[in-house]
Parts: C-alpha cells; sequence; structure tokens
C-alpha cells in the first residue's frame, strides 16, 4: 500500500504532524513518500492508495490560498482515494472540512478523518493574539504524537472520523475566512524591516509566495502575503516589523 503525504507549513508545525505521520505509516509497513504543497511535485506521478493532507487553519478553515492550489494539483483518480486530513491551530474550536470534502469528492477522493491539532499561535502581529507559552507547545506536542496513532489506525482500517461545525458555523466561517484572504494582500503591504535588518535574504528565500524581494540589501513586501509568518519567526535579527511595531517570534 502507498501513501502521498501533501503540505503546506508556515513555520513548521504542519510540517512536524506531517512527518509524525509518515512515521508512524512506514512503522505499519506502508510506503509513504512526504511532500510540501511548495516542492514542484506533480502528485499524477506517484500511484498512490491513500491521500493525507496538511494545512495550518485560518479563520477554521484550512487556508484557502492553498486549497486553491490543491484543486489545481490534485489528479481525479479512477478508484476512489480515501483521504485523511488534518489542520494545526492555536485555538480548539473545529475546523471546517466540507469545502475540502467537496473539492476531494471531484477528484474522486473520499474524506474519511478529518482532525484539527492545537500547537502553537504564530499569528502574534496583533496584539490581541496571545502567544503560546513552551510549556503549552510542548504539552500540545505530547498530545499530538499520542494522538496520531489511533487515527492513523482508523484511517487505515476505513473507518470514518471527521471533525464537523454546527451547520450555521461553515457559512460564517467561511464568509470571514474569504474576506480576510482578500484582505490579505492590503494588510501584507504593512510589513517591513527595521534597522536590526542584516540583509541576509532568508526572510525573502523563504517566502512561499515570493512576495518579498530584495532591493539595496533591504526586503521588500509585495501584495502576495497569505501571513504564513516565516519571515517573522525565520529572521534571525528578528529585524521584521508589522505597522512598524516590533514582534515576538
Amino acid at each position: 500500500m502507498k501513501a502521498l503525504i501533501l503540505y503546506f507549513s508556515g513555520t513548521g508545525n504542519t510540517r512536524y504532524v506531517a512527518e509524525k505521520l509518515r512515521g508512524i505509516l512506514v512503522q505499519k509497513g506502508v510506503t509513504a513518500e512526504l511532500h510540501s504543497l511548495e516542492e514542484r511535485f506533480s502528485p499524477s506521478s506517484f500511484d498512490y492508495d491513500l491521500l493525507l493532507l496538511g494545512f495550518p487553519k485560518y479563520y477554521e478553515n484550512p487556508v484557502l490560498p492553498v486549497l486553491k492550489q490543491l484543486r489545481h494539483l490534485l489528479p481525479r483518480r479512477e478508484k476512489e482515494i480515501p483521504t485523511m486530513a488534518f489542520c494545526t491551530q492555536a485555538s480548539t474550536l473545529p475546523t471546517d472540512y466540507s469545502r475540502l470534502d467537496k473539492l476531494l469528492r471531484a477528484k474522486n477522493h473520499r474524506l474519511t478523518v478529518a482532525e484539527s491539532f492545537p500547537f502553537a499561535n504564530n499569528m502574534m502581529i496583533f496584539r490581541f493574539f496571545r502567544p503560546t507559552t513552551s510549556e503549552a507547545a510542548e504539552q500540545n506536542r505530547a498530545a499530538i504524537t499520542a494522538r496520531l496513532p489511533a487515527l492513523v489506525d482508523t484511517f487505515l482500517s476505513g473507518g470514518v472520523q471527521t471533525e464537523r461545525v454546527k451547520w450555521w458555523e461553515g457559512p460564517l466561517y467561511h464568509l470571514v475566512a474569504v474576506a480576510f484572504t482578500k484582505l490579505m494582500p492590503i494588510f501584507g503591504m504593512k510589513f517591513s524591516a527595521s534597522e536590526r535588518c542584516i540583509g541576509c535574504g532568508l526572510c525573502a528565500k523563504n517566502c512561499p509566495r515570493k512576495n518579498i524581494t530584495m532591493a539595496d540589501g533591504r526586503p521588500r513586501f509585495g501584495r502576495q502575503c497569505i501571513f504564513c509568518m516565516r519571515c517573522i519567526n525565520t529572521c534571525p535579527a528578528n529585524a521584521i516589523l508589522y505597522h512598524d511595531r516590533q514582534c515576538q517570534q
């Protein structure tokens, strides 16, 4: 049996879970390929029997620009493919997987397992988002590690276990997600670099949307930001500002 794991990770939380899942699958005798959605990898090139998808969660939805990418990338299969999806998040609210489920059905994939994992808050550019303490992050990491084997067993056995939201929450969450996704390019223009910037270019090199360019040794921010927070959390000098304010990494 072959499994394909596709994920997008801004600062590493989703990648952590994806790598743990791959390790569990391999231990159970499943051939598992792991690929970031940032790679130039075509799912059509791998004849998988199972699909696993990982995302950060924005506004109780899998991040919408990544879903759009997946819609174009994922092939339609002749044989129905059982699919597991997961989101990493800072909150404990459930995720609306209904639009991902619809996307998968159009590709003859069936969402059988879907779950969200509280991990750590990396969205600390806004003052009302509180940082996750190192102790809480470690507790969340341990809880995820303990939870995954049973979840994989359910998935491999053909069981169904999907996280759901209330009937009225789905449309509301989607409306909020669409609105803020459209505003991201405007909000993204508010990033800048302080005098602490050492001109290393890591922010530009690591930006998943190629939204950052270097000019005269300084980063410039475009209009393609999806607020993954990778630039802030990978800057060795913590020089990335938002609204001229230094943010906690």
